[in-house]
C-alpha cells in the first residue's frame, strides 16, 4: 500500500514524531495509519483507493446512523499570533524581558534594571511600596533612577 503526502505535517509514528513533505511517497504500515488518521495524503495504488474508499463509506453510513447530526471534526489549526502591541504576555520579546517579581533576588533586578532610569524608578517604586524596603537596592536603585 502506498500514499503520497498532499500538503506537509507531523505525525507520530510507532509513538516518534515524524515529519511528512509534500509529494514524499509513504509505503506499508505507515501509510495505512496515515489514510486510517485522516492525514493529508493520497491514495497512490489499488490496496490504497481501497482503503480510503471503505473508511469514506465507514464515515457516511455512522453518519447516516446517526441521522447525519454528528459534527466532523475541525482541523487542526495553530493558535494565531498575538496582535498584542504591548509585546504583553501573548506576544513574548525577547529583547525586552517581563520585569521580575518584587521580591526577586537583587542581582536579578538589578541585571534586569542595568542603566536604564526608567526601569529604575519602576523597580525602585515597587520596593519601597514594601514593608520592609531593601536599603542596598533602595540606594542603587536611585544611583540609577537619577542617572
Amino acid at each position: 500500500m502506498r500514499v503520497v503526502v498532499r500538503e506537509a505535517f507531523r505525525a507520530y509514528i510507532n509513538m516518534q514524531p515524524e515529519d511528512f513533505a509534500p509529494g514524499q511517497k509513504i509505503k506499508g504500515d505507515t501509510a495505512v495509519q496515515l489514510l486510517r488518521s485522516g492525514a493529508a495524503v493520497d491514495a497512490d495504488d489499488d490496496d490504497a483507493h481501497e482503503l480510503a474508499e471503505q473508511l469514506r463509506d465507514d464515515t457516511a453510513s455512522q453518519q447516516d446512523e446517526d441521522g447525519g447530526q454528528q459534527e466532523p471534526d475541525p482541523p487542526h489549526q495553530p493558535p494565531p499570533p498575538s496582535t498584542d502591541p504591548d509585546g504583553g504576555p501573548g506576544h513574548p520579546d525577547p529583547s525586552n524581558p517581563p520585569a521580575p517579581a518584587v521580591d526577586a533576588p537583587v542581582k536579578d533586578l538589578l541585571a534586569w534594571v542595568g542603566d536604564d532610569p526608567a526601569r529604575a524608578r519602576e523597580v525602585l517604586k515597587a520596593e519601597e511600596a514594601k514593608d520592609s524596603p531593601r536599603s542596598t537596592l533602595v540606594k542603587q536603585l536611585q544611583k540609577t533612577a537619577d542617572a
